[in-house]
């Protein structure tokens, strides 16, 4: 059994090391020093196992049990909250001045908020967790108001006062979407300094027709939102999404920087006449296999000392996935020879210069998540030392989104490890995957396939776990210390509940509505500890490692 310690997140940790019973840093708080909030990135040690076996043990998990019942294996169920049966997207924990705060940015829909009495459009939630047995639901901040389709607030992320560079010392500032199918779409920042009572500060950006999963560095303040208007004359295949990249160094006062986006997509591009940039190069391509190239979906930014922001489009199908410079990409309107409307409505010329790599998925498969894990020793390679030390490799894992209640009539839907050492050769190593049965879950309804990996950047999992969502197959973990050959290690499967809303679908003429989990993120607080959201209103559950899972990341016996 692993007892998780505390182990606040914005302050060092000294004296900590990992074991069977306690589960910690020996370093610094994660989040104060990895991204969003730093710039620093974890070293990866890899090398404890002489023998070099990291996945060669390649037996099958244990068959799930039944639909109706929960499933694990090398987890254990630590806590719950059912977030008011509100179907959450994304989840982050963040310690806040010594508490554990579960920030859930939730899809759309009206449900009661008991704290309320009253009916509020799904929103934010905002839940205390430093006692994962015992979660307090401390908030709920309503989502825009409307139809279904405004799809709530999504995002969310958080970033501290004390970190951001111009930032009120002692505040707490939260960064979400704001719908994206109605008149109002936006980006917002709240206070969540007294995270039972947020306070509206800003609007950043308003009249959109897209919102969805940005992401904020704290330590410099930049924000890649992710965006769309239909009246500002970018093309996008699929949900229309594009870059909008703020300073919110002071979240209380936005500075607009630029857009940015696939070549393909800028305003003054020529759609009806332009041929692939792969296949004719010129000035007028687009980049990938759609013309015009599908939408962003979720950036991540590896900070100032890495100088790299990682962007997955296209969503389910017709995937790109781009490696950009960031500091070109903050400073290339700032240049000399920028055109006048840089910003807005950039050249061709202006979208490739921050571009280092760029990867074309099939048509199938598209860019949901693009989660970098870099210098990653290689095992087969560590006999072969440069300066005493192992071979490593920068990886990049990719996730694909399943997006149909059915297994019939879409591509299978996989997470893929890609080596990009190298980075204007991106170029794949293995693939993560979980069999339709045992498990029957294409029978089991709701969606069966990938959604997103898990990006907190926690140094004792970081290059060591990945975890992925696979909707009703549940929470998924591999071990990648071998990342050619990579070794499922754990899962959790939540069995629904009274709030589970039926998932549908039409199957060879005939409609079938099954109450099926379906999870949708997973991710990790500074403890250790795994947060299992689910995606048709069961809520969240929190986890722990056992069995091999937790010696994976446990140091060898001494």
């Amino acid at each position: 059994m692993l007892t998780m310690c505390s182990a606040p997140r914005r302050r060092s940790l000294v004296g900590a090391v990992i074991t069977l019973a306690c589960l910690t840093l020996a370093t610094r708080g994660f989040a104060q020093a990895y991204p969003p909030d730093g710039p620093n990135i974890p070293a990866i040690s890899n090398t404890e196992d002489a023998s070099g076996a990291f996945g060669q043990d390649l037996h099958a998990p244990p068959p799930p049990n039944a639909a109706d019942r929960e499933s694990a294996w090398n987890m254990k169920v630590e806590g719950f909250d059912d977030n008011q049966g509100r179907p959450i997207y994304q989840p982050l924990v963040v310690n806040q001045d010594g508490r554990e705060i579960l920030y859930l940015g939730n899809l759309a829909g009206n449900l009661l908020n008991p704290l309320t009495g009253k009916v509020e459009p799904n929103g934010t939630s905002v839940i205390d967790v430093t006692d994962v047995h015992h979660p307090k639901f401390l908030f709920h901040i309503p989502g825009p108001p409307g139809a279904v389709g405004n799809a709530g607030a999504q995002m969310v992320r958080v970033c501290s006062g004390n970190v951001l560079p111009r930032g009120e010392k002692g505040k707490w500032y939260l960064l979400r979407a704001y719908g994206n199918a109605g008149p109002d779409e936006a980006h917002q920042v709240w206070d969540v300094s007294d995270p039972a009572a947020p306070k509206f500060i800003v609007t950043i950006v308003s009249g959109l027709s897209n919102t969805h999963k940005s992401w904020w560095e704290c330590d410099t303040g930049i924000a890649y939102l992710v965006a769309g208007s239909k009246a500002d004359g970018w093309h996008q295949s699929g949900p229309g999404q594009h870059l909008k990249i703020y300073d919110l160094s002071d979240p209380t006062k936005p500075v607009f920087i630029r857009d940015f986006g696939l070549v393909g997509q800028q305003p003054d591009a020529d759609v009806a006449n332009a041929k692939s940039c792969t296949a004719a190069p010129g000035p007028n391509c687009y980049e990938g296999t759609k013309n015009p190239p599908p939408g962003i979906h979720g950036p991540i930014s590896m900070g100032t000392a890495v100088n790299r922001v990682y962007m997955p489009y296209g969503v389910g199908k017709d995937g790109v996935i781009q490696i950009v410079d960031r500091q070109k990409l903050l400073t290339g309107c700032t240049l000399p020879t920028a055109s006048p409307n840089c910003a807005t409505r950039p050249t061709q010329a202006e979208l490739l210069y921050p571009q280092v790599g760029i990867i074309a998925m099939n048509a199938e498969n598209g860019g949901h998540t693009s989660m970098p894990v870099l210098g990653v020793p290689m095992p087969a390679e560590q006999a072969h030392f440069v300066d005493g030390k192992p071979q490593k490799k920068d990886l990049l894992v990719v996730v694909s989104e399943s997006t149909a209640n059915n297994c019939f009539g879409q591509a299978e839907h996989n997470a893929w490890i890609l080596d990009i050492t190298d980075e204007a050769a991106p170029w794949p190593l293995s693939t993560l995957s979980v069999p339709q049965s045992p498990g029957d879950f294409c029978d089991r309804g709701a969606r069966f396939g990938t959604h997103a990996a898990a990006e907190a950047i926690y140094p004792p999992y970081y290059g060591k776990l990945i975890a992925v969502s696979w909707f009703n197959a549940g929470a998924r973990l591999w071990d990648i210390r071998d990342p050619r050959n990579p070794r499922p290690i754990a899962y959790y499967i939540q069995a629904p509940n009274k709030n589970t809303v039926a998932s549908c679908a039409r199957i060879n003429g005939v409609a079938t509505c099954h109450n099926a989990t379906m999870n949708d993120y997973v991710e990790f607080d500074d403890r250790g500890y795994i947060y299992a959201a689910d995606r048709a209103g069961s809520g969240v559950t929190i986890l722990s490692l056992t069995g091999e899972a937790l010696k994976a990341v446990a140091p060898p016996a001494k």
